[in-house]
């Protein structure tokens, strides 16, 4: 097994991070030591185990305002309605532009 390892260097020790495990962070003067801690590690979380893959089917979503949509799609006031809004919009940017 391959696991991506952050090593960093301070001013006096190397601290190596398992990318795959966030929780195993290890930190030695040597880079050697270091990487030998984080191996230890490594073994010890996956000891006995073994990594697996599965695969959750979801369930059927429906969004809860899918039922709404299309509910003014016969609205009579619907055209009159949006030349209002378009009218608005224009006074309002003409106010704000002679401002």
């Amino acid at each position: 097994m391959i696991c991506d390892v952050l090593l960093t260097k301070t001013d006096k020790k190397f601290i190596a991070r398992v990318c795959q495990y966030p929780e195993i962070v290890a930190e030695d003067e040597t880079e050697e030591g270091v990487l030998t801690m984080t191996r230890a590690r490594l073994k010890k979380l996956l000891f006995g185990g073994r990594i697996v893959r599965i695969d959750i089917e979801s369930e059927p979503h429906e969004h809860q305002w899918l039922k709404y949509a299309g509910m003014f799609a016969d609205d009579s006031d619907w055209e009159p309605f949006q030349e209002s809004v378009s009218q608005y919009r224009r006074e309002t940017d003409f106010d704000t532009a002679v401002m």
